[in-house]
């Protein structure tokens, strides 16, 4: 499974008390932004599933930022960080806080809780199931045996219908690189993944080809299950 990808907001002079070696060090993928400005750029791309507001060394008001971005995300989970005997303002839009002082063993519990539980191993998108345990891709009764990179590269697509993926966040997110001077790796995976969703591959209506962006998986909106009551 790919680690969690965490949005961490802290001040520049957090030195020895930032927490993103400590999370690193458990596996998660952390970007480090420094300013309001910073953070918001972050959140502009895909694939942040958690936010940390470190409120100890802000240059900004953290509780405004909350409300800012509960405006414009319902979904992200949040979890602030107070100082020591600070108090967490009411309708933040915050999911968690933390106080200091606090354990890393603290940090990493409140940070499990928030993230979306692994579940029993598979990613469910419409009619499109992926298998990790078996590798296998299954869309409208026809199986498909899968590569790891392959599996990578279509649990990301899964996880972010109908955004546009750049090629620079999908080599990042699947080949743990920023090069992208020779795309034909992610071209020649984005034509195995077509075989296994698209009924013809050279003429896709799923996983569709963005002009000069990256790539989007389309799933019609008639195929995706509607969400639970308490989600909505």
């Amino acid at each position: 499974m790919m680690s969690a990808h965490i949005l961490l907001v802290e001040g520049p002079g957090a030195g020895r008390c930032s927490c993103a070696p400590g999370l690193t060090e458990k596996g998660y993928t952390v970007t480090l932004a420094h300013s309001r400005r910073e953070a918001q750029a972050c959140l502009r791309e895909p694939g942040i599933d958690l936010l940390i507001l470190d409120g100890r060394h802000l240059r900004f008001d953290a509780a405004r930022f909350c409300q800012a971005l509960r405006a414009e995300s319902e979904n992200l989970p949040v979890l602030l960080i107070l100082r020591e005997g600070e108090k967490p303002e009411r309708n933040l839009g915050v999911n968690a806080h933390l106080r200091e002082p606090f354990t890393l063993r603290k940090l990493i519990n409140r940070v499990r809780r928030l993230l979306p539980a692994p579940g029993n191993r598979t990613v469910r998108l419409g009619n499109v199931v992926l298998d990790l345990e078996r590798r296998t891709a299954i869309h409208e009764g026809r199986e498909h045996r899968l590569t790891p990179k392959q599996a990578r590269l279509l649990t990301v697509f899964l996880r972010h219908p109908g955004q546009v993926l750049t090629r620079t966040f999908l080599m990042k997110q699947v080949w743990d690189t920023d090069f992208v001077g020779d795309t034909r790796t992610l071209e020649v995976h984005i034509h195995w993944l077509r075989r296994a969703l698209e009924e013809d591959p050279a003429h896709p209506v799923y996983l569709i080809t963005v002009r000069r962006m990256g790539y989007c998986l389309n799933i019609p909106p008639s195929l995706v299950p509607p969400l639970p009551a308490e989600n909505r």
